[in-house]
């Protein structure tokens, strides 16, 4: 399995803004909405749109595939919604959510330091120094691809920023104005929590000693070999002792073959050109086997038996997030987590429920657990609350976007829209915007 985040990718606020202009269009672009004299422009949400797009053309979401207008066209629904109406749908209401944020900035009589200016500023000047070699007007030449210039990508910048400022106004930098009670609620209601027999139907190819042998690496340094040193020093036909490149002493089993220490050591797995580990599919009587074997861990469960759960869990479980997990994986329905089908079915299910599910990587058996009061403040629980990236507490930034959100809807309910400007605009006539 690969390695769990959580990150936040749709909401308004996670957006790096920038506001587009097409040949044509005035500096501000033509408006699209309008809240009591803010506005928001065409051009604004066609760059929603080719960020959008950007991420969903990413290998964590639907890669090249997206590019195609073909796979926008595709239905996702018997009503005859396609990938393109249901994205341009989800950019657009995020787009009123922007657009309320900034009548709240202005309604709350906010001002936005001139220490957050600057930032923007020297941020810029870097980007026109690092991809454009110093020139504004290459840098203007290069933005052209998503209806960008400088000054609007400025003013695009600085709106962002009030609206991160208007969060910190109303809910505190570090979520301080938020009570515990709100906290521990807004967890309760957006989080689920399980556990997991997980099967492999596929196995990772692991690099390979001259025998055709797994090596064994130290699991703390993956440049030393680790070796069994229970088992016989290598000697040469001198009797000495033998050594590696790293001058580790060598220790062979009965049959002259390196002995590694598979119990402490890790195997390395082989990556291929894409950077992702290969794999080699299961027979059909492998799948077979995996599917029994599963069935019988299955029968054995019990319902609302979470001791009996933990031990299988501990003894027949192939995933090893559930050794460094102890507390179990916590998830939204937004989580990044490989298996989709898991997420849906642990929010489908109840406490104490056992379900198995079928994955691109395996069999899961899931069992989903009670959630314990205050996870998201507990060390054990971090990676599902802090981002193993950024190192960012996650958990506080996506309640304060949904917090802001169901501040602003009131404001979101008065947005008027002008559909004939709306209509031909959507996420598949877009360019794919990966950087701006």
């Amino acid at each position: 399995m690969k390695k769990f985040a959580l990150k936040a990718l749709t909401v308004i606020l996670a957006l790096t803004l920038a506001v587009s202009c097409f040949a044509g269009c005035s500096s501000k672009g033509k408006t699209l909405m309008e809240l009591d004299g803010e506005t928001l422009s065409v051009n604004m949400l066609q760059l929603f749109l080719s960020r959008m797009k950007g991420t969903l053309c990413s290998a964590y979401y639907y890669g090249e595939e997206a590019l195609e207008d073909s796979f926008w066209d595709t239905f996702i629904s018997a009503d005859g919604t396609t990938y393109n109406d249901h994205f341009t749908a989800r950019v657009l209401e995020n787009a009123k959510t922007y657009l309320a944020a900034l009548y709240a900035f202005e309604k709350e009589g906010l001002e936005l330091p001139q220490s957050y200016i600057d930032e923007i500023d020297e941020e810029l000047e870097r980007l026109i120094e690092e991809d454009a070699e110093g020139s504004k007007t290459t840098f203007n030449s290069i933005l052209a691809q998503y209806g960008v210039n400088y000054k609007m990508l400025r003013e695009a910048y600085i709106i962002e920023a009030k609206i991160s400022y208007l969060s910190d106004y109303l809910f505190g930098t570090d979520g301080s104005k938020i009570s515990a009670a709100l906290t521990e609620e807004y967890y309760q209601e957006n989080y689920g929590r399980f556990k997991q027999v997980f099967i492999y139907t596929y196995e990772l190819v692991y690099e390979t000693d001259e025998y055709g042998n797994a090596v064994y690496y130290d699991a703390a340094d993956s440049s030393r070999i680790a070796y069994d040193k229970s088992a016989s020093v290598k000697t040469d036909g001198e009797g000495n002792t033998v050594k590696d490149k790293n001058g580790d002493v060598v220790y062979v089993d009965g049959d002259g073959k390196t002995a590694y220490d598979k119990k402490n050591g890790k195997r390395n797995p082989i990556l291929g050109e894409d950077g992702y580990p290969k794999t080699r599919e299961y027979t059909e009587e492998e799948l077979i086997a995996a599917s029994d074997y599963a069935q019988q861990i299955l029968e054995v469960c019990e319902e609302d038996n979470f001791t009996l759960f933990d031990k299988l869990v501990k003894n027949y479980s192939e995933d090893e997030g559930m050794t460094k997990y102890a507390n179990g994986y916590y998830i939204t329905e937004d989580s990044d987590y490989d298996s989709k089908e898991v997420v849906e079915a642990v929010f489908d299910m109840e406490v104490g429920e056992i379900r198995r599910v079928n994955s691109d990587y395996g069999i899961h058996i899931v069992m989903k657990y009670e959630l314990d009061e205050g996870a998201y403040a507990d060390t054990d629980n971090s990676d599902f609350f802090i981002s193993t990236d950024s190192g960012e507490y996650v958990f506080m930034s996506d309640m304060k976007n949904d917090l802001l959100a169901e501040y602003l809807q009131k404001y979101v309910d008065m947005i008027e829209i002008d559909e004939e400007a709306l209509a031909g605009v959507d996420i598949k006539s877009v360019g794919a915007n990966f950087y701006y």
